[in-house]
């Protein structure tokens, strides 16, 4: 989930490819295979960087792009209609690293929509929310720009954890995160001439 530009991997961030796929499911594999390097859960957490004036950037942990293929078995798997399987292939790239929030939001969303489970899925949504709150710095008051590859799974999360809110009767709670939603989304204020 590293995007490359120019030419280089430059330790930036894409969503995950789609279309690699081909390999074994992930029950019966051991932990510590497929790219887990020793079955550490997790190595680093989520950071953030400046992309001009206002706009950031999550920047995802290195495991994200060791566990990728295990992350895409588990789409793919979703996607054929076995969404045990994809549970568990999702669930072995989370022992890979523990900090990968496309695959928190993933089996939030095979919870929510696949199980009908929102209070299990508010877990998933939550925990992935949590990670990329903990990258911002206090008082954050710049904008997450949606259109960034690295941006999407924060508001995939928090657009999940609102619907499991709204789902579970707390009104109050989805409505405090649609309001962080818009903060982080506002539009670029217009410079002045001059």
């Amino acid at each position: 989930m590293i995007e490359r530009g120019g030419g280089g991997n430059r330790g930036e961030n894409r969503p995950p490819a789609k279309g690699r796929g081909g390999r074994p499911t992930a029950p019966g594999r051991r932990p510590g295979a497929a790219g887990a390097k020793g079955g550490a859960s997790r190595r680093g957490g989520l950071g953030l960087k400046r992309l001009g004036g206002d706009d950031f950037v999550l920047i995802h942990p290195k495991c994200v792009r060791e566990m990728e293929l295990d992350y895409e078995e588990g789409i793919e798997l979703r996607k054929a209609g076995d969404p045990e399987a994809a549970r568990d292939a999702l669930r072995f790239a989370l022992q890979g690293c523990g900090d990968n929030i496309w695959v928190h939001v993933a089996l939030g969303r095979i919870a929510l929509e696949d199980f009908k489970d929102p209070t299990l899925a508010r877990g998933h949504f939550g925990y992935a929310f949590e990670l990329a709150e903990r990258a911002l710095p206090g008082g954050f008051g710049g904008r997450l720009p949606r259109e960034h590859p690295s941006n999407r799974p924060l508001y995939e999360a928090t657009e999940g954890l609102i619907a499991c809110h709204e789902a579970l009767g707390a009104a109050d709670l989805a409505g405090d995160l649609k309001r962080r939603l818009a903060g982080w989304s506002r539009p670029v204020a217009p410079r002045r001439p001059g």
